[in-house]
């Protein structure tokens, strides 16, 4: 009998307690992957929705802690609009607004004349002529959660305005947005004449050292920072503190998983122990007896780890039913983390049997016999 077999025949006959113990580390596995995906899919639907927007560069406040704190004057637009390089830019204020007095979203004030309006893909109304006021384009998931369609009217921060046309943008992020003149936003959140951040779309053909050359310019300017609008969220606080927080509760998840199998190996040499007297007398090494028990936790952290990814895809299929956050994001387990978390997994399952597989090696053969 090989040692995965006789591993598999003893987990068997405590099945309750096999079962209840690879459900232990299987939370630790779901947890692991779903907290670094989660802070993961913050980053991709952040990017995924602005790429929709067709822009090359964004430009917020540098050292601002988020891309909601920071305030940039929207002057900024026609003076960065007629830099070398640039062939459009628009403004946008982002921020969080009740809307009829009951539900947060978010809220965008865009500029219609600019270029992300002009390409917004609408699949329903149209968009009223220049200079008209107080009218809202709901993303689809909006609309759908808010039961707006065209010609209904909303309340944003307690003021009326009149849904015109539903955005069917791919993205999760920009789904659950509502657009609205950035004129109005900023004159009913008493933010006038200030934006969130800037859209930059870059003259086909452009090089690397002109671009190079343009973020130096715009940098000049005055505080502010210029990145790739794939790299929007690298320097925001907020979103690193919880990659770290991700990581570290990772690791305690995987931690405690571990300790679940030491404690319940630990059991089991109790209870076997006139088994383990009886195979070391007919002849089983220290190394082997130890390794059969290394063997059990490798076992238990392989079914562990099958049953965390299949409840980590529960979990990020039942997301999208919280308020707010399961509207404007949604995350899968990345597949490329499971072979280190695996591994993680039954590594730790591994070294939290090496103290009980040592305490079954160190039995006295003959003492573990005249125990029963």
């Amino acid at each position: 009998m090989n040692l995965v077999t006789l591993a598999v025949r003893n987990l068997r006959r405590r099945r309750l307690r096999t079962a209840l113990v690879s459900l232990s580390v299987g939370l630790a596995v779901a947890s692991a992957l779903s907290l670094i995906s989660l802070a993961a899919g913050i980053e991709n639907s952040v990017r995924e929705g602005v790429d929709e927007r067709n822009a090359d560069l964004t430009v917020l406040r540098r050292n601002a802690s988020d891309i909601f704190s920071g305030f940039i004057t929207d002057d900024l637009v026609g003076q960065i609009a007629r830099m070398p390089g640039v062939a459009a830019v628009a403004g946008d204020l982002i921020m969080f607004a009740p809307v009829d007095r009951e539900q947060q979203k978010l809220v965008v004030g865009g500029q219609p004349d600019g270029f992300i309006w002009k390409s917004m893909p609408l699949i329903a109304g149209a968009m009223p002529p220049a200079g008209a006021s107080r009218y809202a384009v709901l993303g689809a998931g909006a609309a759908e959660v808010l039961h707006k369609t065209v010609g209904d009217e909303l309340t944003i921060l307690d003021e009326p305005f009149r849904v015109v046309a539903i955005a069917g943008y791919q993205s999760a992020l920009d789904r659950s947005m509502i657009f609205v003149p950035l004129r109005d936003l900023q004159e009913i959140a008493f933010r006038q004449a200030q934006i969130t951040l800037l859209y930059i779309r870059l003259q086909s053909g452009i090089q690397p050292d002109q671009v190079q050359a343009l973020k130096e310019s715009i940098a000049a300017i005055g505080p502010l920072l210029v990145t790739p609008t794939g790299q929007l969220l690298r320097h925001d606080r907020y979103v690193g503190v919880m990659r770290q927080v991700a990581r570290t509760v990772s690791v305690i998840a995987l931690v405690m998983g571990a300790l679940s199998v030491l404690s319940t190996l630990l059991m089991a040499v109790q209870e076997r122990t006139r088994e383990i007297g009886i195979m070391m007398a007919i002849g089983w090494s220290r190394s082997r007896t130890m390794m059969s028990f290394v063997v059990e936790a490798i076992v238990i952290g392989a079914i562990g780890s099958v049953i965390g990814i299949a409840m980590s895809y529960a979990i990020s299929y039942s997301f999208k039913n919280l308020p707010i956050l399961g509207e404007m994001m949604s995350f899968h387990p990345q597949p490329a983390l499971f072979p280190p978390t695996l591994a993680a997994s039954i590594f730790l399952c591994a070294a939290g049997a090496l103290y009980p597989a040592w305490r079954a090696a160190a039995l006295n053969p003959a003492d573990a016999l005249r125990r029963f």
